[in-house]
């Protein structure tokens, strides 16, 4: 025997089919770096956001961020809703179209966050600053310790150091080093000689050079153990060994001060949740002074300074007294010279 049902009983009964069929809920792949910035991203966003809004977000930890973009965008398997952008990563990734543009409308229809943050494919989620950190129990008594030439000079300040293994920043530290003004670094930099110069000063220091760190834990570990006096490492990692007691300053003169940027790829299965969650963590100056207490990194919307105490806002990278004393790192002067000069640096240190 056949069955049939009218279209009235047909239609309730797959109505009745969708309402046991079980709800697939919404959810976001978070690309980011890991580590305690992950822990406090998942504290203060990623599961507020899935209480609010019903759509779960998944953290996804990377080293290189332009590298597994590219490899998503050719294959056309697009694994993140929201990548990490920072660096030459957005300049270069903007460049090949891999991006969508962000709706304002959705992330700041307020126009609340700082034009640097408000990047057509990116939205600058915090400030950091790559500086200098040290052992002040290891400045030589009667001496102060101030900077970069007092860095480079280990006559007057002897002991291991320790810096990054790539020409970024260290480029534009040496400059500076050699008596470059911080708002002059990439001037000189892209003129005629400035690298050369840049390379020659390098040249001086290299043999104080005890560890070239790949990681941003080194330095702070070298910092602890006594292994290194004076190192490079991003602000966040300085004041957390503060916190710890280790006898440790950071300088902010000369630091070199980039925005964490985060944008959509093409592709992405979850675009639109993805500006949500952009707002919601970004853009919310509650949250955005949560994410400064649990580490010093400065977000867009000047409202979060509301929230914060006089010692908390003192210790972010743009803080009044410290963001004129540092430079920006200039992403598109890399995009543009990332592979000679990695070439070079590689040549080099092989010396």
């Amino acid at each position: 025997m056949t069955s049939y049902c009218s279209k009235l009983t047909c239609a309730a009964s797959a109505a009745l089919l969708l309402l046991a069929a079980p709800a697939h809920a919404e959810s976001l792949v978070l690309a980011n770096y890991g580590g305690a910035w992950a822990s406090l991203l998942k504290t203060v966003c990623t599961d507020p956001f899935a209480k609010e809004t019903g759509i779960t977000v998944t953290q996804a930890s990377t080293g290189d961020s332009l590298a597994q973009i590219r490899v998503q965008q050719t294959t056309g398997n697009v694994l993140w809703d929201i990548s990490p952008t920072e660096g030459p990563s957005l300049p270069v990734a903007q460049r090949n179209n891999w991006l969508v543009p962000i709706d304002w409308q959705v992330v700041d229809p307020d126009h609340k966050l700082a034009a640097i943050a408000r990047q057509p494919y990116a939205i600058g989620a915090v400030a950091y600053t790559t500086a200098i950190g040290y052992r002040t129990d290891k400045v030589p008594q009667g001496k102060r310790f101030s900077g970069w030439r007092d860095f480079w000079d280990t006559k007057n300040f002897p002991g291991p150091r320790s810096l990054r293994d790539s020409p970024m920043e260290n480029l534009e530290f040496a400059l500076i080093a050699d008596g470059v003004p911080v708002s002059k670094v990439y001037e000189v930099l892209k003129a005629p000689g400035g690298i050369d110069r840049a390379f020659r000063k390098l040249d001086a220091i290299k043999p104080a050079i005890t560890v070239w760190w790949t990681t941003g834990q080194q330095p702070v570990q070298l910092l602890a153990s006594g292994d290194a006096f004076y190192v490079t490492a991003f602000n966040g990692r300085i004041s957390q060994l503060q916190k710890d007691k280790v006898p440790v300053s950071i300088v902010w003169d000369g630091g070199s001060q980039t925005v964490s940027y985060y944008s959509i790829q093409k592709g992405a299965q979850n675009a639109k949740a993805a500006m949500q969650f952009m707002k919601f963590c970004w853009n919310d100056p509650q949250r955005l002074a949560q994410i400064a207490r649990g580490m010093p990194y400065s977000g867009f919307n000047a409202d979060m300074y509301k929230s914060l105490n006089s010692d908390e806002a003192k210790s972010l990278p743009t803080a009044p007294a410290n963001a004129p004393l540092q430079f920006t790192f200039d992403a598109n002067f890399w995009a543009d010279n990332q592979k000679a000069l990695f070439a070079r640096w590689q040549a080099w240190r092989l010396k």
